[in-house]
Parts: C-alpha cells; structure tokens; sequence
C-alpha cells in the first residue's frame, strides 16, 4: 500500500491497484502486489479490474502469460461465488476472450462458456461493423467443441459474412458437430454460385464425402478440385 492510500477512500484505493497492475510500465513485482491486494479485497469492482490485465498484453511474451496465469489462478482460487458473475459482465465490454471463457468454463461448467460464447457472437452479428478477428475468433474457438448441435445454427448465420476467414471458421464449427444438420445447412455453401473461395468450397466438400451427407443434384456444376456429385452425395477425388 501507498503511504497515503491510508486517506482514500476505498474506491479510490481499488482504482489506483487496477491502474499499476494494468500499466505496462509497472514494475513486475508491482502488478503482482497489485493483483494479490485486488484478490484480497474480493469486491466486485476489484475482481473486474483483475480481468483487465487480460487485455493488455506486454513485449515480453513469456513474462505476459506467467503474469495472466498466475492473475487466473488467483480468480480460480476466489471461487465461482464471487467471480462468476463479474466475469459474465466482462465478457460483454472486453476485447480479449480467450481467458475469461477459459476461466468461466473452469468455474462454471463447459456449458456457461459456450452460451456466454453464443451471446458474444450474437452481439458481433448485429455491430455487423466490418470487424471481423472477433468474429472470427470467436468461432474458431466454439469449432474446437463437439458434440453441442444447436453451434451449427449459431455458426449458420456468418456462412454469408463478407470476410472470408469468419465464413471458414464458420464452417469449421458446423463440421465440428458432424450432425445431418450441419450437412443441411452447408449445402448452401458449396452450392453456392456466388461464394467466391475455392478454399472454403473444397473444405465444405471434403466434409459431404468424409462424412457421406447427402447432397442435391443442383451441387452438382459447382463442384471442383475433383470433388464430384453421384447419387446424391459428394465423392472425393
């Protein structure tokens, strides 16, 4: 603690701990002590000032990731009770996700993560704002889960985004769950006469002929790479 700190008040006193341990230009040894005093004080605004550090990312990558694991492991050990909760609200105003889901999985089950994951792609849906990574991002990460059907028709939606990189990523997430619906739904990509990726395309059939979906004939002029169309499926080359 400051020597003065004695005389602010407590919101000020968790206001200057999140500025040190936010500040790159802090001494190490001072964020830590900063992150230990927000941890100790386990309010609300302290534990959301915690989450801050994982949007700022340092030079020193190896020190950057000791730095956040060692902020998660203390979140861990507050428990679900207190950070739950503040974790959901960051999730809806931060840049980076990767660790809050992390984090929210861990102490709230697999299944809070991915609905929390679903609501962040919704939001991204509707800013529609030409900015894709989060997209992206974001799918990327629900692609890395199986076995959750109702992600293809969350993915479903970006499969027409202008950037080309959030439609792969989409169509990875509905190939991930590998149901007759994600096949229904891609159908539409690779019969698709106005998607332009030839990447994305052979990756959608490559999917109908690993996995034996069926397809309709009219797939059938849009088709290439080698990939061909025979009673009503996609054969590979």
């Amino acid at each position: 603690m400051f020597l003065f700190d004695f005389f602010l008040s407590e919101e000020k006193r968790i206001e200057r701990q999140i500025r040190v341990l936010t500040d790159r230009d802090s001494q190490p040894e001072d964020r830590e002590a900063a992150a230990k005093w927000l941890a100790d004080n386990k309010s609300r605004v302290a534990i959301l000032g915690m989450l801050q550090r994982f949007e700022m990312t340092l030079e020193h990558q190896m020190k950057d990731t000791t730095e956040k694991d060692a902020l998660y492991s203390r979140l861990v050990n507050l428990g679900a009770e207190l950070v739950v909760e503040p974790t959901q609200a960051w999730l809806k105003q931060g840049r980076q996700f990767a660790m809050p889901l992390r984090l929210l999985g861990e102490l709230a089950g697999e299944r809070a993560a991915v609905d929390a994951a679903y609501g962040l792609l919704r939001h991204e849906h509707e800013k529609d704002d030409f900015k894709p990574d989060k997209k992206k991002g974001l799918l990327v990460w629900l692609a890395e889960r199986k076995n959750i059907p109702e992600a293809v028709d969350e993915a479903a939606v970006f499969l027409t985004d202008f950037d080309e990189g959030v439609r792969y990523a989409a169509v990875e997430v509905c190939i991930a769950q590998g149901t007759e619906r994600a096949g229904e739904v891609l159908v539409a990509v690779v019969g698709n006469e106005k998607e332009e990726s030839g990447r994305l395309k052979a990756r959608v059939a490559e999917a109908f002929a690993q996995k034996g979906w069926k397809a309709p004939e009219s797939v059938a002029p849009f088709l290439h790479g080698g990939y061909r169309w025979k009673d009503g499926r996609i054969w590979g080359p």
